[in-house]
Parts: C-alpha cells; structure tokens; sequence
C-alpha cells in the first residue's frame, strides 16, 4: 500500500515536470497569460480599496485586516487552480470519453487525472495573493509576527487549498452522473473564493457554520487571519483551533476521495 502511493507520488511529480517544461516552450505566451491573471486579479483586489474609501470598516475589520483575508484566500484558491487543474477539466475528460483509457492504463486513475494538467498561468493569481500580503502588512504596522503566526499562516495556506481542490474532486465526482460539472460545485469554489475574502461574520451564522464545520474552508482563510490578528474566533471557539486546520483539510479530502472511488466503481462510458 505504501508502496504504490511512493509510486504514485513519484509518477505524479513526472506528470507534473512534463507539464511545466511543455509550457516553459513558449515563454512569451506563458508570461503574457500570468501577466494578464496578474491584472485581472489586482483589479479585484483594487475592488476593496473603492469600498474603503467610502466606509472607514466593515463590522470592525480595517482596509489592512480585510487585504490580508482576501489575499491569503486568493493564495489558497490559486494554489488549488494550479494544482487541481486536471480535475477541474475533469467533465471534458468524461464528455470526449478520455476516461476509458485512463481505466485502461496500469496506474492509479487519481493520478492520472489531476497530473493531466497543471496551470502555470494560475501564478498570476498567486502573485498577486503575495503582493496583497505586502500591501496588508503596509497598512497592519502593529502587526507582530512570530514563529508560531508564521506556521499558522503556511498551515492555512496548505490546508485551504486542499480544501479547494477536495471540493474540485466533488465536482468531478459528479460528472459520473451528470457529465457535467454542476452550478453547485462553482458555487463552492469561485463562489467561496469571494464569500470568504471577507469576513465571514458579516454574513448570517448559518453560512459561517458551514464554513467551518461542513465545508471547512474558513480553517484554511478566516481562522489563521483572525490568529494572525489576535481577533477573537466566531462563535466563542478556542484559538487554539487554529491548529486543526490541516486535520480538517485531510477529513474533507477523505470524504471526498472516498465520493471519488464510489463514483470510479460506478463509472458507465459515455460511448463516444
């Protein structure tokens, strides 16, 4: 068992090599495609200093708390883009009927899938994730940093994009049944991406507890920015929690690859 997951990993990161160098080829194109994400997500994140300039806070969180949320979840979203492109593409894979010869091949078919794409470009968003972070901190002089704060920061970033690319799993997922990706899975995804690049305690409790407790994804955002903040958790919980964010990830991711082999078994070609 732990041999083929040494395999898999091991076929995966040559999956992902063949990728970059593939994409490295055309420099010119490669570099205009991030430079053009690069400028279409500034102008979103520009989009919370248009806010500010008319309201000094929202609910209590300054311009520098909130850049600071927003630029970790877009760190975390664009991490999971370009990791889980494969899967993201994953009801084109079923349409064209690619997925009878992925069955066919002798490799794990998880590995196959998410190791079939990898988008370079999706640097651009987490560039400007980064610089975010920089102009954040700009407005955040009072922000004391540590070495627990800076591993709660990593922690989230990893979780949170696990959490993303779980949910890009579910999605997939249902394309055994419906071939196509769903509305609700976007929802999730980019949906969440500007759902939780605020403060989620502007919104109405039933959404901040499925947040945190069904589809976990403020354990990778909202809790290490509100830790990095000293600002108090929603709902009274301990800051300690904090820490969970890497066990909340890999329960999610569990639940969804576990979906994910139910729905492999399943599997009926589409006949193209």
């Amino acid at each position: 068992m732990l041999q083929n997951v040494l395999n898999d990993i091991q076929l995966y990161r040559r999956f992902i090599a063949i990728q970059i160098r593939a994409q490295a080829q055309y420099k010119v194109n490669l570099t205009i495609d991030i430079g053009t994400y690069l400028a279409v997500t500034s102008l979103e994140f520009t989009a919370l200093f248009i806010y500010f300039g008319s309201f000094h806070s929202l609910l209590g969180w300054q311009i520098g708390e909130v850049a600071l949320l927003y630029a970790l979840t877009g760190i975390c979203f664009g991490l999971a883009e370009m990791v889980g492109a494969g899967i993201d593409e994953f009801s084109e894979t079923i349409r064209r009927g690619e997925f009878d010869r992925v069955l066919l091949r002798p490799v794990g078919v998880f590995t196959q899938v998410i190791g079939s794409n990898f988008r370079l470009r999706r640097l651009g968003r987490i560039t400007q994730g980064c610089l975010g972070i920089v102009v954040a901190l700009h407005y955040l002089p009072g922000l004391h940093w540590s070495a627990v704060k800076v591993a709660v920061l990593l922690l989230g970033l990893f979780s949170g994009a696990t959490i993303f690319v779980a949910i890009m799993l579910l999605g997939a997922t249902l394309c055994f049944w419906t071939i196509e990706t769903t509305e609700l899975i976007n929802i999730l995804t980019y949906g969440a991406r500007e759902f939780l690049g605020y403060p989620i305690t502007i919104y109405h409790q039933v959404f901040q507890s499925f947040f945190l407790f069904v589809v976990p994804l403020a354990f990778g955002t909202y809790l290490p920015t509100c830790f990095l903040l000293d600002r108090a958790f929603p709902f009274g919980l301990p800051q300690t929690l904090v820490f969970a964010a890497p066990v909340m990830a890999l329960a999610f991711s569990l639940v969804a690859a576990n979906l994910w082999r139910v729905g492999v078994r399943r599997y009926q070609s589409t006949g193209s």
